[in-house]
């Protein structure tokens, strides 16, 4: 792995924290998937990420965490849809979680 692939992995982890955590705590939903009653007004969970997207709470985790893992281009759009993000956010999630998105458009 290179520095700046590395520094891509820990943008893209630090990315969807950053997001997860400014989430409502009130929100009654994740995009199309509803909270349960139980968690509302209180922080999102990682879990909840998780089950929103279709995927494994740990799967997930590793994400957040910045470990070497690869999110499909599938799964960046259901994270996009959960945490229901601006064209702009999409780009960014897109460009952090390919890198090869990240390297083509620096050459530009």
């Amino acid at each position: 792995m290179t520095y700046e692939s590395a520094d891509l992995q820990s943008e893209f982890a630090s990315f969807l924290k950053a997001h997860r955590c400014n989430i409502p705590h009130d929100a009654p939903a994740l995009g199309s998937w509803e909270r349960l009653p139980v968690r509302r007004g209180r922080p999102v969970t990682q879990e909840e990420i998780a089950e929103a997207a279709g995927v494994s709470r740990n799967w997930y985790r590793r994400l957040e965490s910045g470990e070497a893992v690869r999110a499909s281009v599938k799964l960046l759009d259901r994270l996009a849809r959960v945490f229901g993000f601006t064209p702009e956010e999409r780009i960014k999630l897109f460009r952090l979680g390919v890198p090869e998105i990240a390297k083509a458009v620096n050459e530009l």
